[in-house]
């Protein structure tokens, strides 16, 4: 099952106030993502961003009051 923009927009708010850059991306009508920013990776001495899987996304939508 795809994720909706509200989860994903309930899902980055959750992400920020927890201390992450994370952002949504939508790339068709029908594909939502949040993506984490800024991730820095030692091995490679730089920052990076990513794509997290849907479940990570209902993991974190859940913990964010809904308004």
């Amino acid at each position: 099952m795809k994720v909706t923009q509200e989860q994903c927009e309930r899902a980055v708010k959750a992400l920020q106030e927890s201390g992450f850059t994370a952002s949504h991306v939508q790339g068709a009508p029908d594909d939502h993502g949040v993506w984490l920013d800024s991730v820095w990776n030692e091995g490679l001495k730089e920052a990076t961003s990513f794509r997290i899987h849907d479940e990570e996304i209902n993991y974190w939508e859940s913990h964010t009051p809904l308004t």
